[in-house]
């Protein structure tokens, strides 16, 4: 009998993290629909070498008229996998913190995440199989960093997970969020390289992640490979 071939759905695959998350799906036989809002052009060279993988733009930024719009697109509502893989930060202190800032940070960090559980979740259940992984932060177990607390807060939220979907696991949908350490990505690349030094001296294991390795764990947790963990928050960050 022919396997058959699972559909995933990654929001945020325009990172660093989420390029490797996408190329390992890829590699291992999925159908990918790629979420990014900028920085195509890696994405557009895997497109070019994987005819299973489909980009879709757009900005959460937008209004939730938009959001839902989007979010309800057919091809989307079909994916067996949804990784959570979005990403706004907002230089901005908890003193001067404002509504729109949070609400900004709410719409993308947060809201694709409801909705697509619940909806994604329903048809996981009929067809009794199905993985959701959120990308969350190391930063959280510390309380955040000093700018940026929109970003921590709503990374927080995906730690809690409704009552209703341990519910799922009966029918092998299986829910984790993963806190994120610090990598070795363009956004950590930019800030000055002592900083970068003294940030790994705080790693238990004296370096950063590399993208592939977060890509790795989050596939296995996002994939049958998992076979038993769920509803862990499980930190990826070096034995911080």
């Amino acid at each position: 009998m022919e396997k058959k071939i699972r559909k995933v759905l990654i929001l945020g695959g325009s990172s660093d993290i989420g390029i490797e998350i996408i190329r390992n799906y890829l590699e291992n036989g999925y159908l990918v629909y790629g979420h990014y809002n900028s920085n195509i052009k890696p994405l557009s060279k895997l497109q070019k070498n994987h005819k299973n993988l489909f980009l879709f733009k757009f900005n959460f930024l937008k209004s939730e008229k938009e959001i839902y719009k989007f979010l309800n697109k057919k091809k989307l509502q079909e994916c067996d996998v949804f990784i959570n893989a979005s990403a706004y930060i907002k230089s901005i202190d908890y003193e001067n913190v404002n509504t729109k800032v949070l609400f900004d940070s709410f719409k993308v960090n947060l809201l694709p995440n409801i909705i697509l559980t619940q909806k994604l979740g329903k048809l996981m259940l009929k067809k009794k199989w199905g993985r959701i992984v959120n990308l969350g932060s190391i930063g959280v177990k510390f309380g955040g960093g000093y700018h940026n607390y929109p970003y921590s807060l709503m990374k927080h939220a995906l730690e809690f997970f409704p009552k209703i979907t341990r519910n799922w696991v009966k029918d092998n949908v299986l829910v984790n969020t993963v806190r994120i350490g610090a990598t070795q990505t363009k956004l950590h690349q930019k800030l000055p390289k002592k900083n970068l030094f003294d940030r790994a001296k705080l790693i238990p294991l004296k370096r950063m992640a590399t993208p592939k390795e977060i890509a790795d764990y989050i596939f296995f947790l996002g994939s049958e490979k998992n076979t038993y963990i769920t509803h862990q928050v499980l930190s990826i960050a070096g034995g911080e």
